[in-house]
């Protein structure tokens, strides 16, 4: 009887002696955790800034063509570049300003997807390709190579090699929507498609699960949709390519490669950054839910969420994003997927502190791939970026797993 009299009182030791303890590490400083975070935002903010500064194509040289001087010239030609462009100059470095700005929003988009939706569907698989949204980009810009490519106005001797002067002298001729059309028909072909096949896959999973959206389903119905576009892809390629289709072919071969080699413009950084932006803050808002969602369906409904609720909401957030991404810069299948597990073994599960650090790591990610593609390493080039990604995230990926081995596994899967 003593020690049912005692409970109460050890208990209410015990709290205070937690709360004591927050708050004496609240005194002393950030918690070990914001500090990753902060970490892995100074990181990407460093390789966004190298990517602008330091030369690209340079292991193109041999050792007695690229000298130090050569480099340190080269890097000097870049700094002056890119404070004009910050100053309202313009120019080549204007576009290379754009092209990096693009390429970290879309790698921080596609990280922060990644871990949104292993948190929806408490699922450590759960990424934007398994879910099929790079199926559906993929089979948007399929319709549009085959069927739509030829619809709407067509430049005057665009196979016989013109210069951007005349580029833009015929874009200026054309009207409003011609224009809009020519720019980014492609890209919303691909937006489109991403929807279709992401409402077909939820369509198929509440149909079979009775109005409830199961995880395991989605992510089986996304491989399914997935692997039926490679091989649709395969094929069409296959056969214009035995036909004498090169031109097709070459272009049925970008679809499925990360080809972030076009020509951006400030129209353009609005159109990306802004809605892409928007979506970020509107997910890291509602992170709490996704902590009470990685407790399991029933959990997270007894503490008063609304699960199927919730993760139609994530997935129509997290597809704008990744449609955005992939439609105007290329796929990157694997880059969600080994992001979101990155973060996780550096800040740990809670989301509160995993969501900006899969922002961080996937832009810093993406930024670091795309410039090593354009630096002249061996077998690299820009439309090579979506498999060096596959390649470089495996190896981090393995790396910082066996790294932990045996630590108790932060940020592991129970």
């Amino acid at each position: 009887m003593a020690s049912r009299k005692g409970g109460p009182n050890r208990i209410e030791a015990r709290d205070s002696a937690n709360a004591y303890a927050a708050a004496e590490q609240a005194r002393r400083g950030m918690r070990p955790e914001a500090r990753r975070v902060l970490a892995c935002g100074i990181a990407m903010l460093v390789l966004v800034l190298l990517a602008w500064i330091l030369p690209t194509y340079m292991f193109e040289h041999s050792m007695m063509d690229f000298t130090p001087a050569v480099f340190f010239d080269a890097t000097a030609y870049n700094l002056d570049g890119l404070a004009s462009v910050l100053t309202g100059g313009g120019g080549w470095f204007e576009y290379r300003f754009m092209a990096v700005v693009v390429c970290a929003v879309s790698g921080a988009a596609l990280g922060l997807t990644g871990s949104t939706y292993q948190g929806a569907f408490n699922n450590p698989l759960a990424a934007p390709k398994t879910l099929g949204v790079m199926a559906g980009g993929a089979v948007g810009a399929l319709v549009f190579v085959l069927f739509l490519q030829g619809v709407g106005p067509q430049m005057p001797g665009s196979g016989e090699g013109v210069t951007l002067q005349q580029v833009g002298i015929w874009m200026a001729s054309l009207s409003p929507f011609e224009w809009f059309w020519v720019r980014y028909g492609e890209c919303l072909c691909s937006m489109a498609g991403c929807f279709l096949v992401v409402g077909v896959v939820i369509a198929l999973t509440s149909a079979i699960g009775h109005g409830r959206m199961s995880n395991i389903i989605v992510i089986i119905f996304g491989q399914v949709f997935a692997g039926t576009v490679t091989a649709v892809i395969s094929f069409c390629r296959w056969f214009f390519t035995r036909n004498g289709g090169i031109d097709m072919a070459d272009q049925l071969r970008e679809i499925e490669n990360y080809t972030m080699v076009r020509t951006y413009y400030f129209h353009d950084l609005l159109i990306i950054v802004l809605p892409i932006a928007v979506c970020m803050v509107v997910v890291l808002l509602l992170r709490n839910r996704l902590t009470l969602l990685s407790f399991g369906s029933d959990e997270a409904a007894a503490m008063g969420v609304n699960v199927n609720r919730t993760r139609y909401l994530m997935i129509a957030i997290c597809t704008v994003m990744t449609a955005i991404a992939i439609s105007f810069c290329g796929h990157v299948a694997f880059l969600g997927f080994i992001s979101a597990h990155l973060a996780r073994r550096i800040v740990g599960p809670d989301f509160k502190y995993l969501l900006p650090a899969s922002v961080f790591v996937g832009g810093g990610l993406l930024t670091l791939i795309q410039y090593l593609c354009q630096s002249g390493l061996p077998y690299t080039s820009p439309y090579s970026a979506g498999l060096t990604c596959s390649i470089v995230g495996a190896g981090l990926f393995l790396f910082v797993v066996l790294r932990q081995r045996g630590k108790g596994g932060t940020g592991d899967w129970r």
